[in-house]
């Protein structure tokens, strides 16, 4: 640019008033010739051509792949040191520069001003330098070479540094990438230059004509060189055959990039003006088109049987394609896919095992021959490489799509294909962050359950999917929409300035989704209650937002008001729920108020003591003990569960290695939440928990419960087959509150099954459960599952569990959960559980195996 171009010329200014103080009042203003080696015009002669003749033929040096020009000046420059004053050196200097830069290259002005002033400033420091360091010596010897090195460094570290800053002038950046072998190309023939130089310095000095021969000698040698390099260029397009094999193993594997990269260097190894890519899907052809002047384009049309194309994919074989040398000269060959050109070679390119495509090299550039036999032999092997890396960019394109879509089904609803829990927090957390203000809404369908109960689950689906849609038709680009599971959806409305934002929408919400919903036959009037909080007011973070979200919604569910926003008055239960909310996350940061108890497992067969259940406990400095299923309900909620349950798998495999290290040879069974199921780092947690205590997988047993299971029984099933091939085992707890479906239970991968303690507890006295307990025990060893009962308080429960056929139990007749310290000791005294083998109406108790009895 022009503002460019001035910087430049000022900087050039700036370098000839600064050459010009040095000769007329600086150090160099007196200074004479320092030997007269011939008459003045003669030497000014001879500086001249030398000067003009090593601008015009600059020597092109190829190092390690790249190319740069070196200017022998090194010779003239010290020449001119010894045989001329300064001032006259310099002026010689401009004069020769001059005539090349101006006169025959016709440079732009701040070009040919800066190398005008650059070349008289290096000049004028070499001079600066050579002169106080070879002071009375002579300039042949130590010292005249010391100074004559110095002096042409001095040069060229000016020469680098001027040319770097007039690159700043240009906001120009180096390439780097290259910079070290180009250093050291240069400065390889940088250094052999000088000592030329020394050389014919040194001739000058016994005689000036027996330079002659020294500069005819340098001359033939910068002839052979350039001859050199121009067989070299003849064999170029291998070099470049290399390159490319070379490159297409970096290039973006990203099936287009891939293919204009391609292109692009069958452009520069083939010197065409135009290249190909033609790719077949069957009736279609997919065109990648690279044009030199043109540029890029990109098509899709019906295949024609009469083109190349089509021939070459019929024949599977190379093709040369060249017009016949008329009277005018080269004439066209015409197709319909290409158009005109003058001469082609096309290859065809497999993928898969077949013919896919052909690549194509159409019409020589301008200076070079024809494309020719030789060419076409050259372009195969490009083809091939290119093949290769065609295949692999397709292969790498099924691995992307593939990921994909396991990325999408890792977050979102398999149903409804709305963004699931994982991503809305991703979604709500970016949102605060961004604009430091979002609403979030909670929205629970009334009666949901009605639904499914009455016209199958089938039905219920269908249902969520058409809501889903409604709120994403009304909600546009307003908020983002998610299914947190079950019956309820949540949004994020990002950059909410008050609560009347965020309710109009959900009015817009309340009336799509209060329209009749017609499903297999029958209409359903469908209703929902919401809850919204606001950020920054109602909290800073994702998780209080949506707890509280979670309050206002129950409270419209209490009040039956459709729409309720967050208050801080409402019900104390739930202002308890919500300050245990964020108390819980601080005492899973601090880690200090957190504990395990654990429930021991025995074989009603034995009596042994095989496994015990860790059960989280939290005790609050303010509160006291917080029930399980009040905190574990709020984990839930806030998204905290994972933490947890990476806490008891942490801290009950750590006490599970110390029991076994201590001789117990009992494992550890480990509640999961659904949630669980949902989370990615599920599987390598752990994985790590066993690793890192140096636990066999069968140690570990992993309870899910049936309700949580058949909330999403696909990921379930995935989820749970992944962990039982660790070798874990698996176990459905709390059996015969939920579906109890035997269908589902044969489709999990599971090894156990629990039967909830409401079940076993009544037993005794309750004949419908009695059989729902020997019918189920029944049901699960058909199966081939392992059947444990909970809630086991006395002998009598005991005795018809085993009458039964159950096979291990837990519950307060055994023991109530211990803490690790009384669960060593326990253990210590080998506990043994006994019961009558009929059942018996008198209570029997514990018996320790070294005759303490333990109730």
């Amino acid at each position: 640019g022009l503002a460019a171009s001035a910087r430049v010329l000022i900087f050039s200014a700036v370098l000839v008033g600064a050459t010009v103080l040095l000769l007329t009042v600086g150090p160099l203003s007196t200074d004479q010739a320092i030997r007269r080696i011939a008459p003045v015009p003669v030497v000014v002669a001879l500086l001249v051509g030398l000067f003009m003749a090593v601008n015009l033929a600059p020597l092109s040096v190829r190092f390690r792949g790249r190319v740069t020009l070196i200017l022998l000046e090194e010779t003239p420059l010290l020449l001119g040191l010894v045989a001329v004053s300064p001032l006259v050196l310099v002026m010689t200097r401009v004069v020769a520069d001059l005539a090349v830069f101006g006169v025959v290259r016709r440079q732009a002005i701040y070009k040919c001003g800066f190398n005008l002033a650059s070349g008289a400033m290096r000049t004028a420091i070499a001079a600066l330098i050579y002169r106080p360091i070879l002071d009375s010596h002579g300039v042949v010897g130590p010292y005249g070479w010391a100074a004559g090195w110095a002096a042409l460094v001095a040069a060229t570290l000016f020469s680098n540094i001027s040319i770097g800053a007039v690159r700043l002038l240009f906001r120009q950046r180096r390439d780097t990438k290259y910079a070290a072998s180009s250093l050291i190309g240069s400065a390889l023939f940088s250094v052999a230059s000088i000592v030329l130089a020394f050389v014919v310095l040194d001739a000058a000095v016994l005689e000036v004509w027996a330079i002659a021969p020294l500069v005819l000698v340098a001359v033939l040698i910068v002839y052979a060189y350039r001859q050199y390099l121009l067989l070299d260029d003849r064999f170029g397009a291998l070099q470049q055959l290399y390159d490319f094999s070379r490159s297409v193993g970096v290039i973006s594997l990203e099936s287009t990039g891939t293919g204009w990269a391609i292109l692009e260097q069958v452009l520069a190894v083939m010197r065409t003006r135009r290249a190909e890519l033609v790719m077949s899907d069957g009736p279609h052809v997919h065109r990648l088109s690279l044009h030199a002047q043109a540029g890029r384009s990109r098509t899709t049309e019906p295949l024609d049987q009469s083109t190349l194309v089509a021939h070459v994919m019929a024949m599977g074989e190379a093709e040369l394609i060249t017009g016949r040398t008329g009277p005018r000269g080269q004439e066209v060959v015409a197709d319909s896919l290409f158009g005109e050109f003058e001469n082609a070679v096309a290859v065809p390119v497999s993928s898969g095992g077949h013919i896919a495509g052909v690549l194509v090299a159409l019409d020589r550039a301008a200076g070079f021959e024809a494309l020719s036999e030789d060419d076409l032999r050259l372009f195969e092997a490009l083809a091939a490489h290119a093949g290769s890396t065609l295949e692999r960019a397709r292969l790498v394109e099924e691995l992307r799509l593939e990921a994909e879509s396991k990325s999408h089904q890792a977050t979102h609803d398999s149903l409804t294909d709305l963004p699931n829990r994982t991503l809305f927090l991703e979604y709500a957390t970016a949102s605060i962050a961004e604009t430091g203000r979002a609403a979030i809404a909670l929205l629970d369908l009334d009666r949901f359950k009605e639904v499914n109960d009455t016209l199958g689950h089938g039905t219920g689906d269908r249902l969520l999917c058409e809501v889903a849609e409604r709120l994403v038709r009304v909600v546009g680009d307003r908020a983002s929409v998610a299914r947190l599971g079950g019956d309820e959806f949540a949004l994020v409305i990002p950059g909410v300035i008050g609560p009347e934002e965020a309710i109009g929408i959900l009015r817009d919400i309340e009336a799509a989704i209060s329209r009749p919903v017609h499903l297999d036959g029958v209409t359903l009037a469908i209703t929902a209650s919401a809850g919204v909080s606001l950020g920054p007011e109602h909290g800073d973070n994702v998780a209080t937002l949506l707890q509280r979200a979670d309050i206002a919604m129950y409270h419209a569910k209490e009040r039956r008001s459709g729409i309720e926003l967050y208050s801080a008055s409402h019900d104390g239960a739930r202002q308890r729920k919500l300050l245990l909310g964020g108390q819980l996350a601080q005492a899973l940061s601090s880690g200090d108020q957190l504990s395990l108890m654990y429930q021991p497992i025995a074989e009603l067969a034995t009596g042994r003591i095989v496994r015990v259940e860790a059960l989280a406990r939290w005790y609050h400095p303010d509160h006291g003990q917080v029930p399980p299923d009040e905190f574990i309900h709020i984990a839930e909620q806030m998204g905290l569960i994972s933490r947890i349950t990476e806490f008891v798998l942490r801290e009950g495999c750590s006490q599970l290695s110390k029991l076994r290290r201590a001789g117990f040879d009992i494992d550890l069974s480990v509640n999961l939440s659904g949630q669980d199921l949902g989370d990615p780092t599920l599987v390598p947690k752990i994985a790590n928990a066993l690793s890192a205590n140096e636990l066999l997988a069968r140690c570990l047993s992993l309870e899910v419960t049936e309700t949580e299971v058949m909330e999403d029984i696909a990921q379930a099933k995935e989820v749970l087959a992944e962990l039982g091939n660790l070798g874990l085992r698996i176990a459905v707890d709390d059996y015969g509150t939920g579906y109890s479906s035997l269908a589902y239970l044969q489709s999990l991968p599971l090894d156990e099954l629990k039967l909830d303690r409401s079940f076993v507890s009544n037993i005794a006295t309750n004949q419908g459960n009695w059989i729902i307990v020997r019918s189920s025990i029944a049901m699960a060893h058909s199966l081939g599952l392992l059947v444990v009962a909970e809630g086991a308080e006395d002998d009598l429960t005991c005795s018809m569990l085993a009458q039964a056929g159950c096979d291990e139990m837990q519950g307060y007749y055994l023991s109530r959960p211990l803490a690790p310290a009384d669960l060593m000791r326990w253990l210590s005294s080998r506990p043994k559980l006994t019961f009558p083998e009929q059942p018996a109406s008198h209570p029997l108790r514990v018996v320790a195996g070294r005759g303490h009895d333990l109730v």
